[in-house]
């Protein structure tokens, strides 16, 4: 609900100055600018969701929460406290009700096959999370369709740079909470490998 908010907040913004200054000429009427923030909104929408089915066809092995992009670096961690991530996390969509994994509370941190489920979603979040920012500007290409259009520049750029914002902000709140849940699972694999251990002695 925040997010559509949000967007649709960001879609008026975009759209009053493009209504009042006109910058496409006289002849243009204020629908004009209203039905391009709509197609290049709902492009968006398209690509992201082009981005993430591709993302989730990926095999899981790619989906490796101490290397790569999944991995959280120290100085993200920094950036994550320093932007506050902790305070305004919650506020995040869950898109986990798509894989019938919701995210948004940790439920069980003692079942390691839960807990190593999570990283796993979470891992498979940052990734199309993060593929989907170079793949936002792709929606430009709208403007070679009607290559004198000035509101490839004026709407498309504007709804690209919001698409790539509001794709961000939940990556950061996955990699934030990554390296918790990564040490998390390591210390419960450590406690079955004990116990285990212990039993086979006592045998």
């Amino acid at each position: 609900m925040v997010y559509l908010i949000i967007i649709i907040v960001c879609s008026i913004i975009i759209y009053i100055p493009n209504a009042i200054v006109n910058p496409a000429g006289v002849d243009y009427p204020w629908a004009y600018y209203a039905l391009a923030v709509v197609i290049y909104v709902l492009g968006e929408v398209l690509i992201d969701a082009i981005v993430a089915i591709i993302g989730r066809k990926l095999p899981e092995k790619m989906m490796n929460p101490k290397k790569g992009i999944i991995l959280t670096r120290d100085w993200e961690m920094k950036m994550f406290e320093a932007l506050k991530v902790k305070a305004w996390k919650d506020y995040m969509p869950d898109l986990g009700r798509f894989t019938n994994f919701p995210k948004g509370n940790l439920m069980d941190p003692l079942n390691n096959e839960y807990i190593k489920r999570y990283i796993l979603e979470a891992s498979y979040g940052v990734w199309i999370h993060y593929a989907s920012v170079p793949a936002s500007p792709l929606i430009l290409l709208l403007g070679f369709i009607q290559p004198e259009s000035v509101a490839t520049w004026t709407v498309g750029v504007p709804v690209v740079f919001v698409n790539m914002v509001l794709i961000l902000l939940p990556a950061w709140t996955l990699k934030y909470n990554l390296p918790r849940l990564v040490r998390i699972a390591d210390m419960n694999d450590r406690f079955l490998a004990k116990r285990k251990e212990k039993e086979e002695n006592s045998d």
